[in-house]
């Protein structure tokens, strides 16, 4: 692939030199400018340029992804020149820092009063009381740390990290104990933001925390002036060398007494007090003690190394678009730098490397290096330190384990398993997409956005953290307590992502928190509450055990039979299985699959209810919002969302296939095929039985006539009942006739003859007529169609007028349509429906949005289906999804953020598209764009011509769709997040804005038969519902008054008017005038039907007669809209004048 395109690009230069050189040796004029330049043209390359040529081959993907990210990395990283306004801020504070004036009085830790009015103390309040004494001194030193001095700070974040390095004399030697060194340091910055804020040099000072850590908060400085608009700079309190043993803070040492945590008489600092390890409470104080060290590490490795400092911003920019650089235990882009300087360290990576290779080698090291089961260490191994702890140390108080050159500090110390497993999850997927020459994978890792909210499949939402407070009384965790004094946020957030991993198993392959956006306030106020604060667990669901209502455990009589019990509580029950084994198991009993979509949220309720003793009323889980809208009756909520009915359609479909295949026809049976979508997974509401109660019995010897068909009746309303077609092929044969009528009227035969067969064999009710034959089966409607290839062929070739041909070649389009297109088209995405099971729920969301917002009409439903199957197939930056909400989510963003004129959707049915034919199509769509259609949709058996959106959709109709899908996405975005602290309706994104037509027609709503299937039902006394076994008759089919009065206004308006409807019960049509049919026109008696005279004022009297001019009534046509739709139209609004 590479050499291919690499020749490719070297053609093109040849074939650019070669008419540069034509032009010179073609011009008269051949100066010393034209020779120089000419000498400069043809010069052999130089040493520099080959070895640029070189690096292209040898260190990057191509030139263009070369290009690429010279181009990415010129706009994230802020420019190479010094930036003066920024040196100087940094300068007066340095100045100022070192000049603060040391106190003289010693103050208790507990008295908070001393501190000055304008700052307030930046800690929680202590749950036992903080002794000891503090005096402030100025700082030893103030210096430049992190991303900015070793030039790998990137945008949006430009931060300038300052260490403030304390003094000696601050602390004494048991200060790490017991909070003591937390809030010597909160007071230390506490007194800094005081004297900061009444400085000029900075916008705003506010404090915030590091890394989302409580107990380490840090000051955040906006500059004035032009340094503020780009850089903040903030302040991290440090410990000079040799303050703290770093073998007193190892994970295996306890530093937060027992005693003292609950509040316990006796000697709070008694050393004999051991207690439980607080790994995380120890990692915090080590973290301000090796700033400086991890500086000089970095600073060492990074000399000399271009690539390092390239490749750390690349892996920003990858871990901003996922969002994984956010919140507590993040990813950050020091821990990034460290990765890379380990890597170099193990020779990974050397020197001489690009950036890209750098990102390869740290993706694929991140996925082939679990380091929640075997963490790595940067400690030399001929360190003699023997207090230096062991990795099982590190493992036992840690979820992740990367161990920094010092070998006490884990540099993953606030990263929890989960997180671990989504950075890893992310890594695999960009190297997917990375090797996929289908897709272009700098776009897939660095330019697109990842949001947590369309990652996951399903979310469990906490409107208040707080409410889990309660989980805090447990014993169990008053270990996990004790290791994060001050803070119990990440101790109930680990319980719930441990309880819930434990309970779904592997009905998930992921589970993780949403990450929180960085916290800031003013100096001047108390810290936010972080118990106040909603929360989020995503899970990206496993689509094989999702769904499985029976979770089984072990035998009755085995030890973890108690175990099983106790974690289930009263839902667990004893079960006899087939081979006659007695196990443990808990059933969810569902009615239906929609039903099943919610048993993650049953069973997470139930775990949280009997382990936390936990009110969840409040929670709220995301999966099952949009249901409403594919239900058809509003009291069948606990009848699903019509995946039964499909499943139905499709079990009397395959036997009627059967019963027909064994009938004694002329011709055997070839194939039978279903084309409708509802074989396809595709319906929006799939049909349900539609027996009709009548009395009537047909005439003997009638029963295929028009006698045996229902009629629409004027006293009831008749119920919606489609017929699903099928197309029947016979076996090829010589004794088809090359004459199309006789081929037309031995088609009518078989349709007789196989209504006539199956009333005799199968006892069916049938009606054949020459086109079709329609089967009443169980309920069902099934047209049959006997499709001849040999008629297809005949009516494009078809030797007759040019107004009859134009007719036949339509007709044999919507022949070749049935016939080839739509039976392959069935076939496939039946495929895909089966592979993915997100897919079904995810197409009929999006038809029913599409035809909400009006315009079902202007596109196709292989479009819809195809632009849906494209989020299955080519999902990047996502996994497929795998339920319909978040699909409908993803496929909203599709139509709203593409642009269609420059973006082709390639559909690789089973990888049928080779990369040479993928490179083929998207040349070809570039080439000739202007001659294809708004949107693009390639296949394998459709490259070039895109067969599903010839016709439609315009580009007007794209453009609104594509706002309209914009506007959605983003109030359901909002929705989603917001759902849990407020009612929202969900049925908002499908009500269509009407303030854009010009008029509106409103229609009878009793007299809808699809009315069942409207947004907002109302059901009427009248509707017939009747059900009687068996039917004599068959019943009204495919009976739409809306669409026969559509077809009319389409038919008589089409030149001057738009129209709009919803087709699943929608009771309006709106309307749109064509500006351009508005144009005065001049008088012709042969189109004056709806017009009207328009008068030209006379400049005067002897000027020259000027023709008559008209343009279209409008009340004419008004008129004629509520004429043609006598009885159906209840009245016509007109919006716009």
């Amino acid at each position: 692939m590479k050499r291919r395109v690499q020749a490719t690009e070297n053609s093109l230069a040849v074939n650019n030199l070669s008419k540069k050189k034509a032009v010179f040796e073609n011009g008269e004029e051949n100066n010393s400018k034209t020779t120089n330049y000419k000498d400069s043209l043809y010069r052999p390359p130089t040493s520099e340029e080959i070895t640029a040529l070189k690096e292209t081959e040898n260190l990057f993907k191509s030139s263009l992804f070369r290009m690429q990210i010279t181009e990415l990395l010129a706009e994230v990283q802020p420019k190479k020149e010094r930036n003066k306004a920024l040196d100087e801020v940094l300068h007066e504070l340095n100045t100022l820092l070192l000049s603060l004036p040391d106190e003289e009085t010693i103050h208790e830790i507990e008295d908070h009063s001393w501190l000055p009015k304008e700052v307030k103390f930046p800690l929680p309040p202590s749950l036992s009381p903080v002794k000891g004494k503090f005096c402030f001194r100025r700082p030893v030193s103030v210096k430049v740390v992190g991303s900015y001095l070793l030039g790998t700070v990137t945008k949006p974040n430009l931060n300038v990290d300052v260490a403030v390095e304390m003094p000696k004399e601050c602390f004494q030697h048991k200060d790490h104990l017991n909070l003591r060194y937390q809030h010597k340091r909160a007071f230390y910055l506490s007194i800094i933001a005081s004297h900061l804020t009444n400085t000029s040099l900075f916008e705003s000072v506010q404090f915030s925390y590091m890394s989302g850590e409580v107990l380490r908060p840090i000051l955040v400085l906006k500059p004035e002036g032009k340094a503020g608009k780009q850089f903040v700079i903030r302040l991290h309190p440090s410990l000079s060398e040799g303050t703290f043993k770093p073998q007193r803070l190892s994970p295996i040492r306890n530093n937060v007494k027992r005693r003292w945590f609950t509040g316990e008489e006796g000697m709070a600092d008694d050393m004999d007090d051991t207690g439980l390890p607080t790994p995380h409470y120890n990692a915090s104080v080590l973290s301000d003690m090796f700033l400086e060290h991890h500086l000089h590490h970095l600073y060492k490795c990074i000399t000399d190394f271009p690539g390092m400092k390239d490749a750390v911003a690349l892996i920003k920019v990858w871990l901003h678009q996922r969002e994984l650089d956010k919140g507590q235990g993040c990813c950050s882009g020091f821990l990034v730098s460290m990765f890379i300087s380990h890597l170099l360290l193990i020779k990974k990576i050397n020197k001489q490397m690009s950036s890209y290779q750098i990102l390869r080698v740290f993706l694929q090291f991140l996925v082939s290096n679990d380091l929640t089961k075997e963490g790595i260490t940067m400690t030399r191994e001929d360190s003699d330190d023997s207090n230096v702890p062991s990795k099982a140390d590190f493992h036992a108080g840690f979820d992740v384990v990367f161990v920094d050159p010092s070998g006490y500090l884990n540099l993953c110390a606030g990263m929890t398993r989960a997180q671990y497993n989504r950075l890893q999850s992310e890594a695999r997927l960009s190297l997917e997409y990375l090797d996929n020459s289908f897709m272009d994978g700098f776009e897939v890792l660095f330019m697109k956005s990842v949001p947590f909210i369309q990652t996951f499949d399903q979310y469990l939402q906490i409107p208040n953290i707080s409410s889990l407070e309660v989980v805090c009384k447990k014993d169990d965790l008053l270990g996990h307590l004790i290791d994060h004094p001050g803070d119990w946020t990440p101790v109930v957030t680990d319980w719930l992502l441990h309880l819930v991993d434990k309970g779904l198993g592997k009905r998930v392959d992921m589970l993780c928190f949403e990450p929180q956006a960085p916290c800031q306030w003013p100096v001047g106020k108390t810290p936010p509450d972080r118990g106040q604060k909603a929360l989020t667990l995503g899970l990206l669901l496993n689509s094989d055990h999702s769904d499985v209502v029976l979770d089984t455990g072990p035998p009755a009589d085995s030890a973890e039979a108690t175990s099983f019990r106790s974690f289930w509580g009263e839902k667990s029950e004893l079960r006899r299985f087939k081979d006659g084994s007695i196990l443990e198991a808990v059933l969810w009993p569902c009615n239906s699959l929609a039903e099943k979509r919610t048993i993650c949220e049953k069973i997470i309720k139930h775990l949280i209810q009997r382990h936390g003793d936990v009110d969840t009323s409040s929670f709220t889980y995301v999966a099952s919002q949009l249901d409403c809208v594919l239900q058809t009756r509003a009291e069948s909520a606990n009848s699903g969302t019509g995946e039964e009915d499909a499943e139905r359609v499709n079990q009397v479909y395959n036997t009627l296939c059967k019963q027909i295949r064994a009938l004694e026809l002329p011709l055997s049976v070839s194939s039978l095929q279903g084309i409708s979508p509802v074989f396809r997974g595709a319906e929006v509401f799939p049909p349900r039985a539609c027996f009709k109660n009548s009395k009537v019995k047909p005439q003997p010897g009638k029963e295929n006539l028009a006698d045996n068909v229902s009629l629409p009746s004027e006293l009831k309303n008749t119920s919606w009942c489609p017929a699903m077609e099928v197309v029947l092929q016979f076996e090829t044969s010589g004794k088809w006739p090359d004459d199309l009528t006789a081929i037309q009227h031995i088609k009518a035969a078989f349709h007789i003859r196989l209504a006539e067969l199956l009333k005799s064999k199968c006892s069916l009710v049938t009606a054949a007529s020459r086109h079709h034959l329609d089967v009443l089966k169980d309920g069902f409607v099934f047209r049959v169609k006997i499709m001849h290839y040999r008629e297809m062929v005949l009516l494009q070739k078809s030797d007759i007028s040019q107004e009859s041909k134009t007719d036949h070649e339509k007709k044999a389009k919507e022949l070749e349509r049935e016939l080839t297109h739509l039976p392959l088209l069935t076939s496939t995405l039946h495929g895909i429906q089966q592979q993915f099971s997100g897919y079904s729920g995810t197409v009929r969301l999006a038809k029913r949005w599409m035809s909400a917002q009006l315009l079902c009409d202007h596109m196709t439903e292989e479009c819809i289906e195809l632009l849906v199957a494209s989020l299955f197939l080519s999902p990047a930056p996502f996994a497929p999804p795998r339920s319909p909400f978040i699909g409908f989510l993803r496929f909203l963003h599709l139509l709203s953020s593409t642009d269609w004129q420059t973006t082709p959707i390639v559909l690789n049915f089973n990888n049928d598209i080779s990369a040479e034919e993928y490179q083929e199509i998207t040349s070809k769509f570039s080439n000739n764009r202007a001659r294809l259609p708004a949107i693009f949709i390639s296949t394998p058996r459709d490259k070039f011509t895109s067969l599903w959106t010839k016709d439609k959709p315009s580009k007007q109709i794209v453009n609104r769709l594509s706002l309209l899908a914009r506007e959605s996405h983003s109030v359901l975005e909002h929705q989603i997040k917001t759902c849990a602290l407020q009612t929202t309706d969900f049925k908002l994104i499908f009500r269509p804005p009407l303030d854009h037509y010009d008029v509106i027609i409103h229609l009878h709503h009793r007299l809808l038969p699809r009315r069942t299937q409207a947004l907002d039902r109302v059901k009427h006394s009248t509707e017939d519902t009747s059900i009687s076994s068996p039917p004599v008759l068959l019943p009204v089919v495919n009976f739409d008054p809306t669409r026969l009065y559509l077809e009319e206004l389409k038919e008589a308006f089409s030149e001057v008017a738009v129209f709009f409807h919803d087709v699943y019960g929608g009771d309006i049509i709106g309307v749109l005038w064509k500006p351009y049919s508005f144009v005065p026109a001049q008088f012709k008696v042969l189109h004056v039907q709806y017009k009207m005279p328009l008068t030209i004022p006379q400049k005067s009297a002897k000027s020259k007669q000027v023709p008559s001019w008209v343009i279209p009534s409008i009340s004419a046509i008004l008129s004629d809209f509520q004429t043609i739709g006598d009885g159906l139209v209840k009245k016509i609004e007109v919006m716009n004048a």
